[in-house]
């Protein structure tokens, strides 16, 4: 008995000595700075960087958090341990739904339709010698104009500065660096799965819940209305893509969710604009042709197919014959795993349907793009991404998010302005088949203003192009002051 507990005593000593050569070991190799990467690809954000010191952040406690959380983030080959987790998870059996993400958003009640949104008073680049305005009414005087134009600006820059922190991680898009941002979600949602987050996984594919927001639609349609004023004598058009869970979603889901109808959303949206400005109804198109592979399965992006949709709908509405999809040459390129499925820890629900993104190449297929460091670059509109990593596939479109395109063709009509986030870079080509010339600006990375651009390119065309988990006060802000000359 005693030879047994004395066995026993040894054992126990030996498995604690491993264990803890195990974990000094696994301490070791989180200390080794070459071996932590500054990006991850299969993520597609920065890593975490090691804090500077700060005796005020060390005071409140922050720089230590910090450390704890670069330590965390960064760590070498945590790929590879969260493939490992999400393998774990897969054994506990079907879990049939379940939410990602931490938040509280308030449901709002959407409008039927509401009075025009404010229009902004700007000053045009032209009218910086002679100070002149172009004025909200006609009626204003010269100076209730001044006036006005340098309360507006204000309220402009209160409101972005206001709605930036309430807006931080508030959907799931890609900020100017290339970055994740995350919509946030209502925390007391009842369902099958696990606690409510942002992103809904139902069987083989994921969703982005989306909640309207009255500021942030009304900022937009002000955002239109005040381009729509200083530029009377161009085409204005406004372009608001749904993602796959308005689209998609049963609408009873959606109501289980405490979702916002998206729809109902867009519509309200559009009543707000001047009705001088163009619509494009790309939710009606798309419920439509709901059944066909329009959106991506592990990615929030829709897919080109869905966005020729779009580009019929946008062809009647501005007078252009549609080319038939039948038009294009088609190239298929197997096992993209988008933001939806790394941003998860790669669930094997989802790693066992990997997306196909299907591209269809035009006769018009060159760009020239300059690059968010400077550089300029030829490159085509549509992109082999035969070698691409898995996470990058969608690069395929426009080799990415350039502040800055520019497309020729000859056979061509009209000089049109592009305004867009990434859901853009998907349709662009299509377009590129239509007008003379392409000018196209990713407002999160342009950092020049674009009257002179309007002027210099003889712009006759203005379109927006923007995503509806992308629209909100600080992002209408910020396409807003590319018009300040």
């Amino acid at each position: 008995m005693k030879w047994n507990k004395k066995k026993g005593s040894l054992y126990e000593a030996a498995s604690a000595v491993v264990l803890f050569l195990f974990l000094f070991v696994l301490c070791i190799i989180g200390m080794m700075l070459p071996l932590r990467k500054r990006y991850s690809n299969e993520e597609k954000r920065e890593l975490k960087a090691f804090p500077k010191f700060s005796l005020g952040a060390v005071l409140k406690g922050s720089y230590f958090q910090d450390i704890s959380e670069w330590y965390q983030d960064s760590y070498p080959g945590k790929e590879g341990w969260l493939s490992l987790e999400a393998k774990v998870e897969g054994l506990y059996g079907f879990q049939g739904e379940a939410l990602y993400g931490e938040g509280k958003n308030v449901k709002e009640s959407i409008p039927t339709e509401g009075e025009l949104a404010e229009t902004f008073s700007l000053e045009k680049d032209e009218e910086k010698s002679s100070k002149e305005k172009v004025p909200v009414e006609e009626t204003l005087s010269a100076a209730d104009s001044e006036n006005q134009n340098a309360e507006t600006l204000k309220k402009v820059e209160k409101t972005g500065e206001e709605s930036k922190e309430s807006e931080k991680n508030q959907h799931f898009e890609t900020d100017a660096e290339g970055n994740l941002e995350i919509k946030k979600a209502d925390a007391n949602v009842e369902l099958q799965g696990e606690t409510a987050g942002s992103i809904y996984l139902s069987g083989k594919e994921a969703f982005e819940l989306y909640y309207f927001s009255e500021k942030g639609v009304r900022s937009y349609a002000s955002l239109l209305n005040t381009v729509n004023s200083l530029y009377p004598n161009l085409e204005i058009t406004a372009m608001m893509v749904p993602n796959s869970f308005g689209v998609l979603l049963d609408p009873k889901t959606q109501e289980k969710l405490a979702s916002s109808g998206m729809d109902q959303a867009i519509s309200y949206t559009y009543s707000l604009m001047d009705k001088r400005i163009h619509t494009i109804d790309v939710f009606s198109s798309l419920y439509r042709h709901r059944s066909e592979y329009i959106y991506f399965r592990t990615d929030h992006h829709w897919t080109q197919l869905g966005a020729y949709y779009a580009y019929v709908e946008y062809c009647k509405v501005r007078g252009i014959k549609a080319l038939a999809l039948e038009s294009f040459s088609k190239a298929e390129y197997d096992g993209f795993y988008g933001t939806f499925y790394f941003y998860m820890n790669r669930p094997e629900a989802l790693k066992a349907n990997p997306d196909s993104v299907i591209a269809y190449t035009g006769a018009v297929n060159d760009m020239h793009f300059q690059s968010a460091d400077g550089k300029e670059g030829d490159a085509k509109l549509i992109n082999d991404a035969s070698n691409m990593l898995p996470g990058n596939k969608y690069n395929c479109f426009m080799l990415g998010d350039h502040p800055y395109v520019e497309v020729h063709n000859e056979k061509g009509n009209g000089n049109l302005l592009v305004i867009k986030d990434s859901y853009a870079n998907a349709f662009v080509p299509f377009l590129a088949q239509d007008y003379r010339n392409i000018y196209v600006v990713d407002y999160r990375h342009y950092e020049k203003k674009l009257p002179e651009l309007i002027r210099d390119k003889e712009i006759g065309e203005i379109v927006f192009v923007n995503n509806v988990m992308g629209i909100g006060e600080s992002q209408s802000k910020k396409m807003l002051s590319l018009f300040q000359g």
